[in-house]
């Protein structure tokens, strides 16, 4: 899966390749620990897969616009200590 792939899909079609490929993991390490799996290969795959989804998924959702506006008053910055002699 490239990440061309995931870069053109919504955020529900995002979550939806997540849950599948979280379940064909699964399915992986059992067949693994049965004595099934022929290529231990493919978890390396899907594990690089789902952190592409899931790295995709990050990004839409911190390129996201935030419901809340944030304050554009100016910052009032600490004020300067005094600077009085106590010698």
């Amino acid at each position: 899966m490239k990440m061309k792939d995931l870069q053109g899909l919504s955020l529900p079609d995002l979550q939806k390749k997540l849950k599948d490929s979280r379940q064909e993991l699964f399915n992986l390490r059992f067949q693994m620990a049965t004595g099934q799996l022929a290529n231990h290969r493919q978890i390396r795959h899907v594990r690089h897969d789902l952190a592409q989804i899931l790295t995709e998924i990050h990004m839409k959702e911190f390129n996201a616009p935030s419901p809340v506006e944030p304050d554009t008053r100016p910052r009032r910055g600490r004020a300067p200590a005094a600077t009085e002699g106590t010698a």
